[in-house]
């Protein structure tokens, strides 16, 4: 069987030229999850036909609003539309579980204290290690972007394959190791150029490609500029370009 990955959203934090939050919905032979949740998830799933009844697991690259803010409705759609019973696991970073129990508070402190009808399981990335989440092993590596928060880039091991995910970063070594003999390999590229130490730009991206043990790389989380200049220089670089709702075959 193969692994299906559907891009969800493929933009930046703000939306750049109309693309929904970076989100990745993958269905693999032990069910379904996606990586990330933004504002745009839950839209994104019904427009896509992706029921969030399905999903298994949510894997959280960090805890910036734009890849969690989507989780509050989320939760509540399965609550009472849904009427879910059986688990949802999320794993994150550490803090995971405290940042949900805030924004949680916050958008709906009647739901939340009253409790859900469906078990909500937590784990915490072993950063630097690997742990196994629904028959699937996920690696997590400290990202450059907000460490003090835990941002991670994480290798998702499934049904034999190898995804990559560089959530929100600027180059960092580690992201060799990472991505090394993955069949994909999921990679930011907010700026056409380089502009801040936390994100990459595709300038950086197509320098370090010939370093990437990678069967392909797709470009992601655009800017307003990054998804033009993908567009136009990516295949001599070896980089594909992802627009909102391109399916993968993996």
């Amino acid at each position: 069987m193969s692994i299906k990955l559907t891009v969800l959203g493929s933009g930046d934090a703000f939306n750049s030229a109309g693309r929904a939050h970076s989100c990745y919905w993958i269905d693999d032979v032990s069910g379904a999850f996606t990586v990330d949740f933004g504002p745009t998830a839950l839209m994104r799933c019904k427009r896509l036909g992706k029921d969030p009844k399905d999903l298994d697991a949510i894997f959280l690259t960090h805890l910036h609003g734009d890849h969690i803010g989507g989780l509050a409705v989320l939760l509540i759609d399965l609550q009472y539309r849904a009427m879910r019973t059986r688990p949802l696991t999320i794993g994150g970073p550490p803090g995971t579980f405290a940042r949900l129990d805030l924004l949680m508070r916050g958008a709906y402190p009647d739901v939340w204290g009253r409790g859900l009808r469906f078990p909500l399981r937590s784990i915490t990335w072993d950063i630097g290690g690997t742990v196994e989440v629904l028959g699937r092993r996920v690696r997590a590596e400290l990202a450059e972007h907000d460490r003090e928060g835990f941002a991670c880039s994480l290798r998702v091991e499934t049904d034999g394959k190898i995804l990559a995910f560089s959530g929100d970063t600027g180059w960092h070594e580690g992201l060799v190791g990472l991505v090394a003999g993955a069949d994909v390999f999921i990679c930011e590229c907010t700026e056409a150029v380089t502009a801040y130490a936390s994100h990459m730009g595709f300038d950086k991206l197509s320098e370090v490609r010939s370093r990437l043990d990678v069967r392909r790389v797709i470009a992601t989380h655009f800017g307003e500029a990054a998804r033009r200049c993908c567009e136009e220089r990516g295949p001599a670089a070896g980089i594909e370009t992802a627009d909102d709702g391109l399916v993968l075959e993996i």
